[in-house]
């Protein structure tokens, strides 16, 4: 008798179970129901995906032979949140980026440095740079001569259209001097 009895009480809580009860809900009433709405919303977005590492070596007529290698900081990012039109939140997390640079004359070093955002402080203000990417640094060959080596930078606010230019002079000697590089207007 005690077994029947189980038997039936077991077969009575199973079938209470059977999730009647959220047939005619939505799946997001159910998942807003469950605490798991804000999980099936958001979107995660890494830019780039993948580590990113570019090197180059350029060796000059000049006697001048410059290193570069730019790479993503992996642990240091900029968020950016878009809300969507079905109410779902994409998180868009940029990697910042840096370079190691080694510029040598006649084979001797004489620039050993990292080329990042504080560098470049002094030409922008202090919110500019905390949401600036470095897009690229690249060795101006054209106009690099036998006193020194120009190197090119830009940096970009990822989804605006602010963007800085910097010309990165290098002399003999080793010295550094940085310059923003100018715009001209756009004409049509």
């Amino acid at each position: 008798m005690y077994r029947i009895f189980l038997m039936l009480f077991l077969v009575s809580a199973f079938a209470a179970c059977d999730g009647r009860s959220r047939a005619h809900m939505s799946n997001a009433s159910v998942l807003k129901e469950d605490n798991l709405y804000k999980s099936f919303t958001e979107e995660l977005k890494f830019i780039p995906e993948q580590p990113v590492v570019i090197t180059t070596d350029t060796l000059l007529d000049s006697g001048f032979r410059v290193k570069l290698n730019y790479h993503s900081l992996e642990n240091n990012l900029l968020e950016k949140r878009t809300q969507n039109i079905n109410d779902s939140t994409t998180f868009s997390y940029y990697k910042k980026f840096e370079a190691h640079i080694q510029v040598y004359k006649n084979n001797e070093n004489i620039v050993n440095t990292i080329i990042e955002n504080s560098l470049f402080s002094s030409f922008e203000n202090y919110l500019f740079w905390e949401n600036a990417i470095m897009q690229y640094l690249w060795v101006d060959q054209e106009n690099s001569d036998i006193n020194g080596v120009e190197l090119k930078t830009a940096f970009h606010i990822p989804e605006t259209d602010i963007y800085k230019d910097f010309i990165i002079k290098i002399s003999e000697s080793g010295r550094i001097e940085i310059e923003a590089y100018p715009h001209s207007p756009k004409t049509i």
